[in-house]
């Protein structure tokens, strides 16, 4: 699944990178850079060393569609930082233990007040909605495996 997760995020980053707007105002998200790091890199990461349950991941993704649909656009410069977020959330709502923002900042590669405001941010572009229904969960891990079969 994390595979799947990572390259529909690159997908639409790169998407939106072709559509960018000259001029338009940078993203909260956005870095001063594209991290060196793959999108795919940074989840197997965080399942390693968050130890948080796999499922995470999935939910994630399910933030981040809601966020987009709520006007967030991600490109290059905030994926990885949009699914750090996600990824924080996504865990603290579904594990029974969960580690300091202090400890999952270092899994992202950012400082802890950044991933603090990251967090903060992202919680209200989904406007606190993180709860995922088990129906919303299976239609959504039936659609990352019919991505992959294409």
């Amino acid at each position: 699944m994390e595979a799947i997760v990572a390259n529909v995020l690159t997908q639409v980053a790169l998407k939106n990178d072709e559509q960018e707007e000259l001029g338009r105002e940078p993203s909260y998200y956005d870095a001063a850079a594209v991290p060196q790091i793959a999108v795919v890199d940074l989840i197997k990461r965080w399942v390693k060393y968050s130890k948080g349950p796999k499922e995470a991941v999935v939910l994630a993704a399910i933030l981040i569609n809601r966020a987009i649909e709520g006007g967030l656009v991600i490109r290059s410069l905030s994926v990885h930082r949009v699914l750090l977020s996600a990824l924080v959330v996504s865990t603290k709502f579904q594990a029974d233990q969960v580690y300091s923002n202090s400890y999952y900042a270092k899994i992202g590669g950012v400082s802890h007040p950044e991933l603090n405001r990251l967090e903060a941010t992202f919680l209200t572009n989904v406007d606190w909605a993180v709860f995922v229904s088990g129906e919303e969960y299976t239609q959504t891990v039936s659609a990352l495996k019919k991505m992959k079969q294409n």
